[in-house]
């Protein structure tokens, strides 16, 4: 969503087109540095978001954050910005924080896992209660942590049942190996999902198409119907009976704001009813 014109500009823009939640970054996405806080404008957005009738407000985690680092300077400010993102989620009284598990940079897989499940500990003591932290699953390249389900149940079920969530990404899901191309296979992996993580403790879905092949961990989103996974495979995703306000995101690419309709009404298409 282009940021040019302002939260309300933006948001009733989305509202027009037919979105009924949003994903917002609370600073650059790219940096290590807040939005500026202001009380009073937060409470002006919280209630033009209820206007609207728009919910959840979804919050994204800085790219940057990895608690999975081998640097133990870039590992501190990692988590001085998680710390700060849990605390401005809670002033926009969004109810989930969305993150990367991180990379491990050489160090290894289980130093890695060590390291972010420690550096989660340490923060949730800190964290608003009202904000819970989801894992998003990775597509796997280089040394990315969390692209195979085990890893994501591996940190998940180190904490007390409930105190984390994940996040499901469909283009990142599709580029580490899990084919969710046809009805039978999404069902499959969403099966193995609950096997392993529990599909109790997945909170939100990015619906995202991708241009690459299944197992190619890679991450190159693509609008819907433009990519690699199948009409079939997202319809089996969208109807497989989630409650009524679950929220999917839309994380396609900005070229082109028509392309936000395009893609809703795409979804919309195979939902049944």
């Amino acid at each position: 969503m282009p940021q040019k014109g302002g939260f309300e500009k933006n948001v009733k823009r989305v509202s027009e087109i037919g979105f009924q939640t949003i994903q917002i970054f609370p600073g650059n996405p790219t940096g290590w540095k807040m939005g500026k806080l202001d009380a009073a404008a937060i409470e002006k957005r919280a209630d033009f978001l209820d206007q609207l009738d728009i919910a959840p407000l979804i919050v994204h985690s800085a790219y940057l954050i990895n608690l999975a680092s081998s640097n133990k300077d870039f590992l501190v400010k990692s988590k001085k910005l998680l710390d700060e993102t849990m605390e401005r989620a809670g002033f926009y009284c969004a109810p989930y924080v969305i993150l990367h598990t991180g990379n491990h940079g050489g160090q290894g897989k289980e130093k890695g896992m060590t390291q972010i499940i420690d550096s989660i500990g340490e923060g949730l003591a800190k964290w608003p209660d009202s904000v819970k932290l989801l894992l998003e699953n990775t597509a796997g390249s280089g040394t990315a942590l969390g692209a195979n389900f085990e890893e994501l149940s591996g940190i998940i079920k180190s904490f007390p049942k409930g105190k984390l969530g994940t996040c499901f990404d469909t283009a990142h899901g599709w580029a580490a190996g899990y084919n969710i191309g046809s009805t039978k296979s999404a069902d499959k992996v969403l099966a193995e999902f609950d096997r392993l993580i529990g599909l109790e403790n997945l909170q939100v879905i990015h619906i995202n198409d991708t241009r690459v092949k299944c197992g190619s961990r890679t991450d190159r989103h693509a609008h819907i119907g433009e990519g690699s996974i199948s009409p079939e495979g997202f319809s089996a995703i969208i109807n497989y009976g989630w409650p009524k306000d679950f929220p999917l995101i839309l994380e396609t690419p900005e070229n082109g704001t028509d392309w936000d309709r395009v893609n809703l009404e795409t979804l919309n298409s195979l939902v049944k009813n």
